[in-house]
Order: C-alpha cells, then structure tokens, then sequence
C-alpha cells in the first residue's frame, strides 16, 4: 500500500495551542481512508518557512533526504493543507522547491481545494504551474506584510521600554521559562510563578561552584519544589519533563538572568536592560561566566574527583610558564605539567603528588582568608576609593557601550563598530568581576564576631577526611576559597629532583616550601624542607621595630595555624624528593 505522508506545520508556538494540529490531521485522515492510502505523519511545530528553515532542519528536511536516499519511496503522497504549509519563501525558490518534489516522483495534494500535482500534471497543464506561482507569490507577500508589521510594533515597543514604561515585547526575541510574558504589550513581564524560584536556586547553586549535571540532578531529586519547565512537543507524548544539562547551560548563559532582554532586527542588535525581573545581579552574571571558564570540573553521574588548584588558571610550572593539570588514579591525584604532556615546551610530561600539594596550600590558604576577613579600618576606607574608582570606570564604559549602539542603529561602519561594542562589552563584565570581589572584600568586614564567625566556618570544612577523600562534596567550597585568595601557585623540580612549591596570596604574600637533601654523620642521605614566609620588602622609612613586629605577628600566625592543623598528616619530607 502506498504511504500519504501529511505534512502538518506552524510557525510559532504560540499556535501550539490552537486547533491546527487536529484540523490538519483529521482531513489527511480523512483523505488517506478514500484514496485507499496508508497515513504517516509529519510534524513541524514551531518552525517558520518564510526563509526556509523547515527545508534545512526539522521532520520536513528529513522526509526530503529520506525520499532522496530512497529510503521512502519516490510514488509517495504528501499531502499538505495548502502550498504556503511547504514555503513562504520567494517566488523563484519556492518554485524550485515544488518542482524538485515534483521530480523526485512525489504527488503533491492540497486538503484546501483537494487539488493534485505531478511532474505530468504540471508539465501538460500550464494551468497549474501558473496557479501554483500564484499561491506562492500571495503566500510570500502575506509574509512580508507580517514581517514589517512586527518590525514596526517591535520597534515602537522598544521605545516604549526605552521611556521606562511597562512593556511586553512578543513578537520579537525569546521569553526564558523562568518568566511570565502572558500579559498585554503594554504591562510588564513577570517572575514565573512556578518556574522563577527554581532559575533562582539553581544561579545560586551554580555560584557557588556547582557543576551543570550536579544542579540538574539536585533540581530533579527536588522536583516536587522546582518542577522542570515543559519541553518542546515531542512525537513522544510520555515522555516525563526533566531538568536537563543543556537546561542549565542554556540559561547560565543567558542574559535574561540579570534582567536583558536581547533581540535583533534587521541586523541590528538590541540590548534591554531591566527588562526582565533579574534573576541574579550584573556581578554575578560575570562571576557565572568566569566560575564556568575559570572552574572546569568533570561531569557525570558516577562521583568524580574534585582538585584544589587544577582548572582556576593559578596551578603553574616553574620550568616554562604553562598550565599544571591534574590526572587521578586509584583516588589519589597528580598534578601534571600540560605544555610538556603535549611537547609545547622544553618540559618534559613530569607530574608531582596532589597529596603534598594541596597539603602544603593550607598554610597559605588559611593565612590569605584571614587576612582578608580581617581588614583594619584603613583597608576599609581603600576598599571603599577602590570600589568608587571601578564604579567611576564602569559608568565611563557604559556610556561608551550606549554611544555605540546609537552609532549602530544610525547606521555607519558596521564592522569596526561592533568590533568596539565587543571590546567594550569584554571590558565591562571585566570591571563587574572586579568590583564583585571588592564589594565581597568590603562585606566582610563586619563585627569582630562575626569575622571570627566566617574565619571557624572555613577553617572546620578543612578536614583531614577533606584532604584524604578527593571526592568530598566540601572541596567545592573550598575551590571557591582558593578562587578568592590564591593568586599563583608555582612548582619547580631541581636537577637533584628536590621539590619547590611556591604559594602568592592576593596580597603579595608568597609561602614558599623547599625540598632539601642532607647527609648525615654516617654518610646516609636524609629527605626534609624547609618553609618560608616570603615579606614585601619595607622601605629605608619604616622603623626597625615596626618591621620586627611584623615578622613577629607572621611567625605567631604561622604557629597558630600549625595548632588548627593538629591532627592532619603530617608532611610527609620524602615527598619533596620526585621520583620522576
């Protein structure tokens, strides 16, 4: 029996909702049962074929190379409501596009008049070539006619925004699931009801180092609280809503998130900001990017191994400058030289133990977090010059940005300038990572209590097991910790394979650790180290007891984070000698 394929196609899904899908299929149906013809169908929600979209991608372009390839025979019927279903295109190739189906040996019904085309037809009929042209062309036109009406609503909508009022812009750009556009153009959108709360846990998730197949998981063993938006329509009516990876990837990258609404039209792009309810804040839009670039960790279902310091852009090799990754075997990790793995350099492929490395990070790490909770008023008052300062920065660039995008839309030289608005753009999230962080720096500066409070929060998710079990969920956290205060961390090997470790704090502070060989009275060489606390050099005007009380508060601060780590391991001495 031979098969009519009907295909069945909207536009948009805003349609979804409305009675095309059962009018459509009932009169195939209906058609198939007289003709004697088995029915198959073809679903094309949401896709636009004024430009051909359904040709490329979707069921439409897949039945075409399937017809193509012969895997559906060339004698099938496709049945379609009428010649517009198939392109909205121009005349021309809308044309080439029916004749070509013609040629593969389709027959081409039409539910609306119950007309029927063939290669024969057409070629014996001019008749029906000329009215098919006809209905392309009206079908074109009507196109066209929507297209700047939309352009034209859109654009007055945009200036509605622009004066501050209320607005809610359907007919150009994407509303994301966590918002509410249901209402008229002229009233503002709103937080999903259902969906807002979710987006908000998930951001806060994600900021606080998660990975996107940890907050997908989290949200689905949650969904009772955060329900998963609904998916596209899918032929597969039963299939259960999930949260998904691509879910939460889409929408950390989605400028929605802090409340911008991104649309273009004719070439041009519009960015309007507080359009939508913001999720997160422009800063922490910034520090969602960077934790993504600047945080890599693997994913997956299985438990995965979380390093301290690969994956941050700080973990370097002492030998030529490049990236230090981790590998892992049995639990335990390795910290590895990258350029020398893939022979970018003079290094070789040499790797040290994670153990020692991360062992040894404590002292800095506990010596940089409390230095940076603990600011004296001074530093307060600098904190704040240097948040007016990048404020002062980040205005200067805005209004760059806005002179910019006038020039756009004027018209000019459209290359050079959108090449500055990226420029301009890279500089601004930029300068939001930076004032993040101070503004991070200055809220810490609370009471004595309460920096003592946030100083024993960090310090008790330091743990012997932390440091042992390399998949603790803990040392997320403390990622973020090393993220703030670890400027670099360097490791060298000598020609006798002693081990260098070198730590930089953010404020200039290095620690260093030096693997060093001894022989003793016997003749019997013994492995040890020595760690040093590396000062700012002081100037000739610095009184000498002032420096002295320095070096005394650094030697004292130093014993007293060797009392927190009672009950650590101790370093072990012969790992500062490489076996490799």
């Amino acid at each position: 029996m031979k098969k009519l394929y009907s295909y069945i196609r909207w536009s948009t899904d805003k349609q979804t909702g409305n009675t095309s899908l059962e009018r459509q299929t009932e009169k195939a149906k209906q058609y198939a049962a007289i003709h004697g013809l088995e029915y198959v169908q073809i679903l094309d929600a949401g896709v636009s074929a004024f430009r051909g979209k359904n040709t490329t991608q979707g069921a439409f372009s897949g039945f075409i190379n399937a017809v193509k390839a012969g895997v559906i025979s060339s004698d099938s019927w496709l049945y379609v409501e009428n010649l517009d279903r198939l392109t909205r295109q121009d005349v021309m190739t809308a044309l080439n596009l029916f004749t070509s189906l013609l040629k593969l040996g389709l027959t081409i019904v039409t539910g609306m008049d119950g007309k029927i085309y063939t290669e024969e037809s057409i070629s014996n009929n001019v008749n029906d070539l000329i009215m098919s042209l006809f209905l392309f062309s009206r079908a074109n036109e009507e196109s066209l006619t929507k297209q700047k009406r939309a352009y034209e609503t859109t654009l007055k909508l945009i200036e509605r925004h622009k004066s501050g009022l209320p607005t809610n812009i359907k007919s150009a750009g994407s509303t994301p699931f966590w918002i509410d556009a249901t209402g008229p153009n002229t009233e503002a959108v709103k937080p999903h009801p259902i969906y807002f709360k979710a987006a908000k846990e998930a951001v806060r998730l994600l900021l606080s180092g998660w990975g996107n197949y940890r907050v997908a998981n989290y949200l689905n063993e949650n969904s009772d609280i955060y329900p998963p938006p609904p998916g596209k329509k899918t032929r597969n009516k039963n299939r259960e809503a999930r949260w998904t990876v691509p879910n939460i990837k889409k929408m950390r990258l989605n400028r929605a998130l802090m409340g911008e609404k991104v649309l273009t039209l004719n070439n041009v792009t519009y960015h309007l900001e507080d359009y939508f309810p913001p999720v997160c804040t422009p800063a922490e839009f910034a520090r969602l990017q960077d934790v993504a670039c600047n945080n890599k960790m693997p994913q997956g279902c299985k438990k995965k191994v979380i390093t301290l310091l690969s994956g941050m852009g700080i973990l370097r090799c002492g030998h030529c400058g490049g990236a230090m990754t981790s590998f892992s075997k049995q639990g335990k990790i390795r910290y590895l030289c990258e350029s020398g793995k893939k022979r970018m350099s003079s290094c070789k492929a040499w790797s040290v133990s994670g153990e020692l490395v991360e062992r040894c990070l404590l002292y800095p790490l506990i010596s940089g977090y409390m230095s940076l909770v603990i600011e004296d008023q001074n530093a307060g008052e600098s904190l704040a010059d240097q948040i007016d300062s990048k404020r002062s920065e980040l205005e200067l660039v805005e209004s760059q940005i806005g002179n910019l995008t006038t020039a756009i839309t004027m018209g000019g030289n459209l290359e050079s300038l959108v090449t500055q608005l990226q420029e301009l753009e890279s500089r601004k999230r930029g300068l939001l990572l930076e004032l993040d962080k101070l503004s991070q720096r200055e809220l810490l500066q609370g009471s004595r209590e309460q920096q003592i409070e946030k100083i024993v929060d960090t310090v008790e998710m330091l743990t012997p097991q932390l440091l042992e079990d390399t998949t603790h969920p803990n040392r997320l956290n403390i990622r973020e910790v090393v993220r703030a205060v670890i400027s670099s961390v360097t490791i060298s090997k000598a020609k006798d394979k002693t081990l260098t470790l070198r730590y930089e704090i953010y404020d200039r502070q290095r620690y260093l650790f030096e693997g060093q060989i001894k022989t003793d009275n016997n003749g019997n060489k013994l492995c040890g180290y020595a760690m040093y606390v590396e000062t700012p050099v002081f100037s000739d005007k610095v009184p000498p007891e002032v420096i002295k009380k320095y070096h005394d508060s650094g030697k004292l601060l130093v014993q007293k984070i060797d009392e927190m780590l009672i009950g650590f391991p101790r370093i072990n001495p012969s790992c500062f000698v490489s076996k490799q």
